[in-house]
């Protein structure tokens, strides 16, 4: 193991006040770098640069977004992966069946995604009992099979920058599922790459800020949160375009997600979301099933 990968392993599990001023201190570049590049030392399948788009539903704002969204993914060529709340899924039902009728990807987010303050909003998805969590998981199935069609092989914690266990793992192989995506990049061994996991669920880890490592690099971190860390305009979508050559040029995963609301209330999120664009870049870009089927 090179003293990059070293190093990106050792910070990224607990990287502490020190190292996370030191680290954003010099803008994130080099640590970025080091991490894109130590990605190819923990390469699993097929050598190359690969590249996931989702999204996920997490609020009623984001289901009314879906109609647009979808036009707009279309239009940029753009096939992507959208983890669901099963309970959002009721109550818009014609919202989410435009995801699988436009070819994309659903994913498990849970039935009530816990910690929501409009659905659970007492409790977040750590504080749930193995019993509670497995429920939450198998009604999502359900409320997918029976309103939408669609059989979910996939899951994304929810909230799962604030989720500490991966017992989860266990409750997801009981249930016949085969993959999720709910870690950062920092956070694993292979520094992005995604890795299988002891119970047998393939874990695809979500990147992280180039500017920022130890925070994902998403709409939320960019332009929503208070404080928004990139909101000029362009600058979005030049960390996307800068993480996409560090992808391709260390043979790197990179995994992007956005809220769908964002993309209609962001001008800068829509330049960011067309960099993505297969005319843009040469990144084959895949759904978590599709690159599944590649390892």
């Amino acid at each position: 193991m090179s003293w990059k990968r070293s190093l990106v392993n050792s910070l990224g599990a607990k990287p502490g006040l020190t190292a996370t001023a030191a680290v954003y201190g010099l803008g994130g570049r080099f640590y970025a770098r080091w991490l894109y590049s130590a990605q190819g030392e923990a390469l699993v399948g097929e050598r190359g640069g690969k590249l996931t788009v989702s999204f996920d539903v997490d609020y009623p704002r984001d289901a009314l977004a879906l109609g647009p969204l979808c036009e707009l993914l279309d239009k940029l060529g753009i096939t992507a992966s959208f983890a669901v709340v099963g309970e959002f899924v009721k109550r818009y039902p014609g919202q989410h069946r435009l995801l699988a009728e436009g070819g994309h990807e659903l994913l498990n987010h849970t039935q009530n995604h816990p910690d929501n303050e409009l659905l659970c909003p007492d409790r977040n998805f750590d504080q749930l009992s193995p019993q509670e969590q497995a429920q939450e998981i198998e009604l999502c199935t359900i409320t997918c099979r029976e309103m939408l069609g669609v059989e979910l092989k996939g899951f994304r914690a929810p909230h799962f920058g604030n989720v500490s266990s991966r017992d989860f793992y266990q409750l997801l192989a009981g249930q016949g599922y085969s993959f999720s995506s709910s870690m950062m990049a920092t956070e694993t061994e292979t520094c992005g790459q995604p890795f299988l996991t002891a119970e047998g669920i393939w874990e695809f880890p979500v990147s992280t800020c180039p500017r920022h490592p130890f925070a994902v690099l998403d709409s939320w971190h960019a332009l929503r949160k208070p404080g928004g860390r990139h909101t000029d305009s362009g600058q979005f979508a030049a960390l996307v375009s800068e993480s996409i050559e560090m992808a391709a040029e260390y043979g790197a995963y990179l995994n992007l997600y956005f809220d769908p609301s964002h993309i209609l209330e962001f001008p800068q999120a829509i330049e960011a979301l067309s960099e993505l664009s297969p005319e843009r870049h040469g990144l084959p870009m895949l759904t978590y099933s599709g690159y599944l089927d590649l390892l």
